[in-house]
């Protein structure tokens, strides 16, 4: 089974004062050790430092970052030409709802890749279709 982990996650995975600190650490856990291949992209990791930054500072930001670059069950995905393409397609369809462009990015990384659930707090994942976790 393949996971994609959202931005929502992962602040709430680094910043132990966000409302999902101590759901997601238990998620967490428990993906990696059930050994759950996780995937990401660039964009949601551009994302997340960016906000981590501003909450917690630099320097654990750049410790979380480094935690993940080391961590063997987790794939960073890149954007494509193509990803951005079909996410812009996503954006105009779904106008009416308040998707992001990155999560529209990550629509698109998800179908491309097969993957049918979300690490994440944001409802938008389940608006699209996707499966949530938790």
């Amino acid at each position: 089974m393949n996971v994609f982990v959202d931005t929502a996650a992962w602040v709430a995975i680094a910043d132990s004062n966000d409302q999902y600190a101590s759901e997601a650490a238990r998620q967490y856990r428990d993906l990696i050790l059930k050994g759950v291949k996780l995937a990401t992209s660039d964009f949601v990791l551009v994302e997340t430092y960016n906000l981590l930054s501003r909450t917690i500072g630099s320097k654990p930001t750049i410790t979380f970052g480094n935690k993940l670059k080391a961590n063997r069950y987790l794939e960073i995905l890149s954007v494509t030409s193509f990803d951005w393409e079909r996410a812009w397609k996503i954006l105009e369809k779904y106008e009416d709802k308040d998707f992001s462009f990155t999560d529209c990015t990550s629509f698109a990384l998800m179908e491309r890749n097969k993957i049918k659930q979300a690490f994440t707090f944001d409802s938008h994942f389940r608006q699209f279709g996707f499966g949530l976790i938790p």
